[in-house]
């Protein structure tokens, strides 16, 4: 998949284009950059994803950004951060919860997708509901 970027983007309108064709993952925007295979503090996200890169980005750059679905998910965070300057993290859906990828970053997009996709048909129903706090 190729998204093409231009100063007049909105990080919206790059988080829908990559959603689009990896449905149970998202990207989520960032003032700083995070660690390979760690995740990004909450206190950095940016909330208001209408915002467009020339207002982001000291220096917003135009182009089109290759994602292909064997990538590692770090490789494809690593390309926003080199060729655009936008800190991004990767979240894959878990039934009704995102959550951060940090820990499988060497799977695959197409991989992250698909497991995803695999949490939306796991229903777990016991007979005897079980507490499994911690106990004194």
């Amino acid at each position: 998949m190729k998204i093409r970027i231009e100063p007049d983007t909105t990080l919206a309108e790059i988080q829908e284009a990559f959603q689009k064709e990896f449905p149970y993952l998202k990207i989520e925007f960032f003032t700083k950059s995070h660690r390979a295979f760690k995740g990004s503090h909450a206190k950095f996200l940016i909330q208001d994803l209408d915002q467009k890169l020339r207002n982001v980005l000291l220096a917003p750059k135009s182009g089109a950004l290759e994602l292909l679905p064997e990538m590692p998910t770090y490789e494809a965070e690593n390309l926003f951060e080199e060729k655009f300057g936008l800190h991004v993290q990767v979240f894959r859906k878990s039934g009704e919860t995102w959550l951060v990828t940090s820990v499988t970053d060497k799977l695959s997009l197409a991989k992250q997708n698909a497991k995803g996709q695999a949490s939306e048909h796991v229903h777990f129903i016991t007979d005897d509901p079980i507490d499994y706090r911690e106990q004194e």
